[in-house]
């Protein structure tokens, strides 16, 4: 019955979470695009130059979000230790990588532009390295899962 409770924080923290996202990066686009019609201020014109990336930031992020959904369900079912966690780990580290790959490329088309200033490349770089420990920790924790898996099939089959 703990397991129960913990899901329920667990869903409550990952609907926050979502609702955080979507008022950031909606919040993002209206700024850039409707609040402020001074073209020549610098924070809307970033917005507006990098929406792109900024949204398949989002996209990636609530697909995070997602599988981490599914977690917390198949936990809900007293099934941590499944191979649906430890593929949806994997699924979020795959998300992981291909944010890594977007900041990338967002970083090689500031420099192909000419548009190199030392804020948004540091605060881009950070991000990368941020991606880089997460991705790690999902493929650990799928590896740990699966492993956590076959070791409890065994103990069911000798039972």
């Amino acid at each position: 019955m703990k397991h129960k409770a913990i899901t329920y924080w667990l869903k409550a923290v990952t609907i926050a979470i979502g609702l955080l996202g979507l008022t950031f990066f909606g919040s993002a686009t209206v700024y850039g695009f409707f609040f402020r019609p001074d073209y020549n201020d610098p924070i809307p014109d970033y917005l507006r130059r990098n929406i792109v990336f900024i949204w398949i930031t989002a996209i990636l992020c609530f697909a995070i979000l997602f599988f981490f959904w599914k977690i917390v369900c198949e936990i809900a079912k007293d099934n941590s230790f499944s191979m649906e966690n430890a593929k949806s780990f994997k699924c979020m580290g795959i998300c992981g990588v291909l944010i890594i790959i977007e900041y990338l490329a967002r970083i090689l088309i500031w420099f192909i532009k000419g548009e190199i200033y030392l804020v948004p490349i540091s605060y881009t770089l950070l991000k990368i390295f941020v991606f880089i420990i997460f991705v790690i920790l999902c493929y650990a924790m799928s590896k740990l899962v699966q492993n956590a898996y076959e070791i409890k099939q065994e103990n069911e089959l000798t039972i």
